[in-house]
């Protein structure tokens, strides 16, 4: 009870401020005008964030299941602990967000990415649940995808040359390599979810970018349907397993 009281209290701070950053900053601008600031191509349209509507309450209940079966207490510690510090460095980066220390900010974005691949990695490999792994699934993608956007903008901010490459062109690198790990996960992990927040991700780039950008808005489209193609392909042949194992 104790651990589902912390976790809950954590994930009730950084759901707060995620939503004073968007609303109501109490650091600085809201977190959408600061990222509107500089012309990043690698960037999602401002509704990209409505994900987050379906993965907060997932979160919620991954907190009232006390993060899913574990097989010892310690495992069940471990996932708390690390619920709890991911949490934490989600409300740091907010603040650095806001107070626009954006290399401080893509360091908090490193530390917490890393925390949450380790809560990822405490679940067995294939098993997938909503009590689960599913909703640390989802936010760890949201911000897997965050992270490159943040290195992007830090590198605008900076002034970066692009060592003579344009920002189009290496915003379409960055989507490949994005989809080269949601394909990874989707194949080695059956991670329906990581693949879908990256399939959404992708597909906002494109909405922010339209006809300003049509090289980057063709290859967010057509990066989205690829891992959309294989979720859907890979879930059919999974779902004849079964039965040819029983013929």
């Amino acid at each position: 009870m104790i651990r589902k009281l912390l976790m809950g209290i954590a994930l009730a701070a950084a759901v707060g401020f995620h939503a004073s950053a968007m609303f109501m900053p109490a650091f600085g601008r809201p977190a959408g005008e600061i990222a509107a600031r500089l012309p990043v191509v690698f960037m999602p349209s401002m509704y990209s964030s409505l994900i987050l509507i379906v993965l907060m309450p997932l979160l919620g209940l991954y907190v009232l299941s006390g993060g899913g079966k574990a097989d010892r207490p310690s495992t069940a510690n471990l996932r708390a602990a690390l619920f709890i510090a991911a949490s934490i460095l989600h409300i740091i980066e907010i603040i650095t967000w806001q107070e626009e220390r954006f290399i401080l900010f893509t360091a908090a974005e490193v530390a917490m990415l890393a925390v949450l691949a380790a809560l990822y990695f405490t679940y067995p490999k294939k098993e997938n649940r909503l009590s689960g792994r599913i909703p640390i699934s989802g936010i760890f993608s949201y911000f897997f995808f965050s992270l490159l956007v943040a290195i992007h903008y830090t590198l605008e901010e900076n002034d970066w040359g692009g060592l003579g490459l344009s920002d189009a062109l290496w915003a379409i690198i960055t989507l490949t390599f994005a989809a080269a790990i949601a394909l990874h996960f989707l194949y080695h992990h059956r991670d329906d979810m990581f693949a879908g927040v990256f399939a959404w991700m992708s597909i906002m780039v494109a909405a922010k970018n339209g006809l300003d950008e049509p090289l980057v808005s063709a290859a967010s489209l057509f990066l989205a349907g690829a891992v959309i193609t294989w979720m859907v392909v890979s879930r059919r042949q999974s779902g004849k397993v079964p039965r040819t194992a029983e013929e």
